[in-house]
C-alpha cells in the first residue's frame, strides 16, 4: 500500500517531539490493529523525523524512505483537532514504525492526546 503523497523532506532529520511521542503512544494503546509488542513503546522516543507532509498538517514520517515506504496500518484512532474529528494512523513496515499520519480537512495540527480515542468511542 502506498502511503501519503505530498511529502517535504527536511534538510536534516530531527528528533521526534514529546507531543508526537504522546500521540503515537496513545494511538497504539487505543487503536491497535492486532497485538503490539511491548518493546515498541520505549523505542518511540528515539525515532527520527525525516519527512513531513507539505500540506502543512502534522503528519510525519520516520526513516530514510519518508513517505516512499510501503507499509501497513499498525493502529488507527479518532481524535479532535481544531474542533474537528480527524483520524490518526500509525504506519509500520516490518517491525519498524514509519509514520504518524493526521487525516482531516486542511492543515490539521497534532491533536491533544486526551482526544485520541478508539472509533468505538465516537
Amino acid at each position: 500500500m502506498r502511503l501519503s503523497s505530498g511529502v517535504r523532506l527536511h534538510g536534516m532529520p530531527r528528533q521526534i517531539s514529546p507531543s508526537e511521542v504522546a500521540v503515537l503512544e496513545r494511538t497504539l494503546q487505543v487503536g491497535a490493529i492486532g497485538a503490539i509488542e511491548p518493546s515498541i513503546f520505549p523505542s518511540l522516543r528515539s525515532l527520527q523525523v525525516t519527512a513531513n507532509c507539505k500540506c502543512g498538517c502534522a503528519t510525519v514520517w520516520f526513516g530514510p524512505k519518508g513517505d516512499a515506504a510501503n507499509g501497513r496500518i499498525l493502529a488507527e484512532a479518532l481524535a479532535t483537532s481544531n474542533g474537528q474529528n480527524i483520524s490518526v494512523i500509525v504506519w509500520a513496515e516490518g517491525t519498524a514504525i514509519i509514520g504518524l499520519e493526521v487525516v482531516g480537512p486542511g492543515s490539521m495540527p497534532l491533536p491533544e492526546v486526551a482526544t485520541v480515542r478508539n472509533y468505538s468511542e465516537a
